[in-house]
Order: C-alpha cells, then structure tokens, then sequence
C-alpha cells in the first residue's frame, strides 16, 4: 500500500545564510560611502536586505519542492542584492550634485533594461549556439576591472573625492552583476525551451 503513495520531491536547502554573509560584507561597505551618511544608509540597507530575505522565504515556501526552480530564483535575489549595494555609493556620493538625477534616472533604466533583454541573455549562457557570444563576457568583465582600477588611479592622483574612485568601479561591476541576474528570474521550463532555440 505504502509503495503506492508517491515519494514527495526534494525539499529545497534555503540557504539564507549564504546570501546574508555574501551581501553583508557590501552592505557594510555600501552604507560607508560617503562615510558621514554611515548611520543614515546603514539601516535602510538592513531594511531592503530584509525584504530580499523575506521574498527568498516566500519564494522557497512556494517552490520548496522543486529545488531547481527555488535554486535559480534564490541565486537571482543574490546576484540583484549585490548589483543594488555596488552601484548605490555612486548615487549616494552624486546626491549634493547636479549630476545625481541623470545617474539616477540611467540606473533605473539600466535595471529596467536589464530585466526587458532577460531571454537573450539567458540564450547566450544556454544556447550552444551562442557560444561565440559566451566567450565576450569574460573579456568585457576584464575591460570593466582594468577600467575601473584605471578611473580609481586618475581620481586620486588628481585629488578628487576620495570615495569617488571606489564608487565609480563598484558601479561598472554592480552594473554587470545585473545584466547577470535577470537570466535567472525565468522559469525552468522557459530557459529549456531557450536551449533549443536558433540563434539569428
């Protein structure tokens, strides 16, 4: 009678701590640049990391029993996490300035954007046939850090803000990081079915 009764599925690990300790050592570090804002960013930090933590619980109380589907959207709100504490600093250092709307309005763009080209994304990393486009993102994520280092050696070598630099070079990768994200907010089923699909 027993052997009738279908095994459930594997219960999905939550793995909360691993996304709390990844993205706590950038909350720290994103909430002290500028380091005067400190206490104003270090809670509303904690606040939008609580809302991820609890958009991860509900995600894993719905999908807890498929591990794969829990595991893609969980590795998503990891990767959405740090992409929001890297490029913040430069927000945050840009708000006395008139330059605070236009890179304001271009992150959210950027988000948005990132989110609208999900489905190409995703077909580069599982279509073999976009294999030639797969090699690219190593190479540009080289480009960004050499880019990075150099603007941060320019900044300080002219006396610029001293957490300029740093900001700078967080964005470009939090920038990168969110591109990587969104591929990971499909469905199982839609990222199979892009496996299969021509490249144009």
């Amino acid at each position: 009678m027993s052997s009738m009764i279908p095994a459930k599925e594997e219960i999905a690990e939550k793995r909360i701590g691993m996304t709390l300790f990844i993205h706590g050592i950038l909350l720290v570090g994103s909430s002290a640049i500028p380091e005067e804002d400190f206490l104003l960013w270090f809670p509303i930090n904690l606040a939008i990391e609580a809302l991820i933590i609890i958009q991860l619980l509900r995600m894993w109380k719905k999908y807890k029993y498929n591990t794969k589907q829990y595991y893609t959207i969980q590795v998503y709100w990891m990767l959405i996490g740090l992409s929001y504490f890297a490029m913040a600093p430069i927000v945050k250092v840009m708000y006395y300035t008139t330059s605070f709307w236009p890179v304001f309005i271009v992150t959210v763009l950027m988000f948005i954007y990132a989110h609208v080209i999900r489905e190409k994304i995703a077909e580069v990393f599982v279509n073999p046939k976009k294999e030639r486009q797969l090699q690219l993102w190593p190479v540009s994520l080289s480009i960004l850090i050499l880019v990075g280092i150099l603007i941060m050696a320019i900044l300080r070598a002219n006396s610029y803000h001293p957490n300029l630099g740093i900001a700078i070079f967080l964005y470009l990768i939090g920038g990168m990081t969110a591109f990587l994200a969104t591929p990971f907010s499909l469905s199982g089923e839609r990222l199979e079915e892009l496996k299969g699909e021509d490249a144009d």
